[in-house]
């Protein structure tokens, strides 16, 4: 045999084997269980002991979720540009910031006590409305859970992380709107 087929054979040989290697994984998707929108649920859960609220407190009501008044509109600076983001969000352009924004906020939350005391549940949709210097304009109740505590509790949070980041230059935005769900639940 000619060497030069001797050498040539096992090089064929490796680069078919790896063109195919390669195809074959990048069809496996190793993010199966992940899903984007769930990296960002900010999930509230806070064991405590469970006060039983008094007789004349214990009027109970069906928790009914409701869609808020529009939110109050901010005059945009003259050549701004904004954008409107769901917290979880996958894409990448926005990955850390919506990051930044969430920690922020979860490392001073606390479910509402009185909402805690009463076994209050529910799910509240916040827009946050954040500037370029990263100062809050506004946040809005877009749905509300159904219970007066857990939603302002939301709102009072909110404002209490702010000032966040300023906005990345390379955004070019003069405010982005975070789309935000808070769901609060109680484990047992």
């Amino acid at each position: 045999m000619d060497p030069k087929k001797l050498f040539l054979w096992p090089a064929i040989i490796s680069i078919i084997g790896h063109v195919v290697l390669i195809f074959v994984s990048s069809l496996v998707d190793l993010r199966d269980n992940v899903k984007a929108e769930k990296l960002f649920t900010v999930e509230i859960t806070q064991r405590q002991s469970f006060v039983e609220p008094k007789a004349e407190e214990n009027t109970a009501r069906e928790k009914t979720p409701q869609q808020a008044p529009e939110a109050k509109q901010f005059p945009m600076p003259e050549g701004g540009r904004e954008d409107t983001v769901n917290i979880g969000s996958s894409d990448v352009k926005y990955a850390d910031y919506l990051a930044e924004v969430k920690n922020k906020i979860m490392r001073i939350w606390k479910y509402p006590p009185g909402a805690y005391e009463r076994g209050e549940e529910g799910v509240v949709v916040i827009k946050i409305s954040i500037d370029a210097k990263g100062s809050l304009l506004h946040a809005a109740r877009m749905t509300s859970s159904g219970f007066v505590n857990l939603d302002s509790g939301t709102l009072d949070v909110i404002r209490a992380a702010a000032p966040f980041q300023p906005l990345p230059p390379q955004y070019k935005l003069s405010r982005i709107h975070i789309i935000a769900s808070f769901r609060y639940r109680m484990k047992d």
